[in-house]
């Protein structure tokens, strides 16, 4: 039954991304950017993971280690996490200029959401989960299209909360915080 794969995909996918690093990612560039790019960004990436995951996420698997992807998504983080802090700091006589992420200013938001989402969603539990679930229904529309919707759902709630959070809270605050949160996450997955 084309429903019940739909519902499995979209309440399996909704509860697996909501609170999930990605989506605080996209929270935190959402609060820098808007809402509207980032969200974009982030809907992009999910839909070719999810493709992906659908499709030939098996293959990738056995050409791409754990262990591999595990590295590189927490060197990332490290990464633009350090990029983060040091473009907080505020330029002399441009006390008022919006202070934006390394990653955001040389990629822009869209850009910069679709990469990011597209680096820590490689390999994760939801193209894991998606993968186990077209194996179950043999419906992979239906289960490519549930699984999609949750993760733009979640993606959608990320970026509006971000967008709220910029407009109350100084730039300043949201580039520290942003920096040491990917920093964090980027120590968390070695483990």
């Amino acid at each position: 039954m084309w429903w019940k794969a739909l519902l499995a995909a979209f309440g399996l996918m909704f509860v697996a991304e909501l609170g999930d690093k990605t989506q605080i990612v996209i929270l935190t560039l959402s609060a820098k950017c808007g809402f509207r790019q980032v969200f974009l960004g982030a809907a992009a990436a999910f839909a070719l993971l999810n493709v992906l995951a659908v499709s030939i996420g098996v293959v990738l698997y056995r050409f791409l280690p754990e262990e591999v992807i595990k590295y590189a998504v927490s060197a990332i983080f490290v990464i633009a996490g350090i990029i983060m802090l040091l473009s907080s700091r505020e330029r002399e006589g441009e006390e008022k200029e919006e202070v934006k992420v390394g990653l955001v200013d040389r990629r822009g938001p869209f850009l910069s959401a679709f990469l990011l989402v597209c680096l820590m969603e490689l390999g994760d539990k939801t193209q894991l989960s998606l993968l186990a679930l077209s194996a179950k229904y043999s419906q992979p529309v239906f289960i490519f299209i549930g699984g999609t919707l949750a993760l733009w759902t979640t993606s959608l709630i990320g970026a509006l909360v971000g967008e709220g959070l910029g407009r109350v809270i100084p730039r300043l605050w949201v580039h520290i915080v942003s920096g040491l949160i990917f920093i964090a996450f980027g120590i968390i997955n070695l483990f």
